[in-house]
């Protein structure tokens, strides 16, 4: 197996064992004790580990936070198509992801509807490890289906 296809792969995995099994301890295995992201979802929490006050904080257990807030509002959040590209250290991961709104997510109580959005990831690799991140999400269909936003010149309920 190329180095290329050994890294989509464990992306994959990854993926795969998060979300299907909800398998925690996968972030362990494929995050790096300073992972970090630039995304205003997972950011805060992150930083709020960083400044818990212990020099070099091991961040993964934030983000196992981050991921349970999925677990307990899409219990069955899956990606269903992902196109992934990698190069030199870099992935990049196009997502199009499926979830039954069956709990409280984000603060908004379960409406039993059908969700569907798309993610758009880049990471860094380092040492074979996710290191950093990016994501752009288009939420805008999953918004319109939750009620928190309304199209324009629909009728108010």
């Amino acid at each position: 197996m190329t180095p290329i296809a050994r890294i989509r792969e464990r992306f994959l995995d990854f993926r795969s064992r998060l979300y299907d099994q909800h398998d925690l301890t996968v972030v362990d295995e494929h995050l790096h004790p300073e992972f970090s992201s630039h995304s205003p979802n997972v950011r805060p929490l992150l930083e709020a580990a960083r400044s818990a006050g212990a020099p070099r904080p091991d961040v993964r257990p934030a983000y196992k936070e981050f991921v349970k807030a999925f677990y307990v509002g899409l219990p069955d959040l899956k990606p269903m198509r992902q196109e992934i590209m990698v190069e030199d250290e870099g992935l990049m991961a196009m997502t199009q992801w499926e979830a039954t709104h069956t709990g409280v997510f984000f603060g908004v109580p379960a409406t039993g509807k059908a969700l569907h959005f798309s993610t758009a990831d880049r990471y860094r690799l380092q040492d074979g490890l996710l290191v950093e991140h990016w994501d752009v999400v288009d939420v805008l269909e999953a918004w319109l289906a939750l009620g928190i936003v309304v199209r324009p010149g629909a009728a108010q309920m």
